[in-house]
């Protein structure tokens, strides 16, 4: 797009490893990002910050967009791009964080959000830039990538003689969201109900921590597994037959996605404009349920029931969903940016 672009961090630093560069540049669509993309630690670097008077700011949680009101006064600009990733009250406890997250909301910016299904949303809510102006017009949405995952082939699928089930699981207390809990609860009552006979093999992963087998009752275990890398991550899915994977916010979450792009057959909860329509619209191997133990339990039932159909799984993981970053930004989607940008 021409700009010059630089990312200022302002959590407290940690001491990075020495690769650190190489590990992000090993994403998709990051390579060789730093030959032309500056650092700055702005927490705990050893000097101000300059910026110019014609700077545009970019925020992409609360906590910065809250920074960059701040900045953007000292600026000849009025307001900020806010990159909106998640209704972000929902990632942090009922409270002061809650509050000044939904606080940032009001402040003057334009909007850029992950995903037209969270920017429906804010839409129905009226928040941000919908609270004066229902068709949000100072706003743009886009599709995160997906990790790209190479499914099986439907022969494949179908002359499987065991079957394999893998949750995404987080349980610690930052994933909240991601309902480990109540996974857990559906799995074990699927258990008990005979959903999954001694064919099965239930996994679990996105843990921060080690490996580890928890009991489900009826022989079964739940057998965890950490967090993978970007490229381990995409070949595990293909070895699955159905996913669970749930997340209590309006964003659609990529996991689901990723998993029926897997050829997957995938449970997930719904949230107001995260329904089972628009879900579905994505792949029909996607099956969003209200979030409780029993529409999941059902909705495992039934992916179970037709996990032997891979012609159908296989049609189904041609997802309409972006693929690739190069997808993601393409010319169009790049100017709305910079048109947005331009007039921040």
């Amino acid at each position: 797009s021409g700009h010059r672009v630089r990312i200022i961090t302002v959590d407290p630093n940690r001491t990075l490893e020495d690769d650190w560069r190489a590990r992000i540049e090993s994403y998709a669509g990051l390579a060789r990002i730093f030959e032309t993309v500056e650092v700055e630690f702005g927490r705990d670097g050893p000097s101000l910050i300059e910026f110019s008077p014609r700077d545009r700011f970019v925020a992409t949680t609360w906590w910065t967009a809250h920074i960059a009101e701040r900045l953007v006064a000292q600026t000849n600009r009025d307001r900020f791009l806010y990159l909106i990733q998640e209704y972000e009250p929902l990632t942090v406890p009922p409270g002061s964080w809650a509050a000044l997250a939904q606080d940032s909301y009001r402040l003057p910016h334009h909007a850029l959000f992950s995903t037209g299904i969270l920017r429906d949303f804010f839409r129905s809510r009226r928040y941000g830039v919908f609270e004066e102006d229902a068709e949000g017009a100072a706003s743009f949405s886009f599709q995160n990538a997906i990790t790209a995952v190479d499914p099986p082939s439907a022969a494949e699928i179908a002359g499987r003689s065991h079957r394999k089930l893998l949750f995404y699981a987080r349980p610690e207390a930052h994933a909240a969201r991601n309902m480990f809990e109540l996974g857990l609860l559906v799995i074990r009552r699927a258990c008990a109900e005979g959903v999954f006979d001694s064919n099965w093999t239930l996994d679990g992963v996105g843990s921060v921590g080690g490996p580890a087998a928890v009991p489900l009752g009826r022989g079964h275990s739940l057998n965890l597994s950490p967090r993978q890398s970007q490229t381990g991550y995409g070949e595990l899915l293909a070895g699955y037959d159905v996913g669970l994977a749930l997340m209590y916010a309006p964003h659609p979450s990529l996991v689901p996605i990723e998993m029926a792009s897997a050829g997957m057959l995938t449970v997930t909860n719904t949230f107001e404009t995260k329904t089972a329509a628009s879900m579905a619209a994505i792949s029909s191997n996607i099956r969003a349920v209200d979030p409780g133990v029993g529409p999941m339990v059902a909705a495992l039932r039934e992916t179970v029931g037709e996990c032997a159909d891979g012609e159908a799984r296989i049609r189904a993981a041609s997802v309409e969903w972006s693929r690739g970053w190069d997808e993601t930004f393409d010319a169009e989607t790049m100017r709305q940016i910079s048109q947005l940008l331009e007039r921040c």
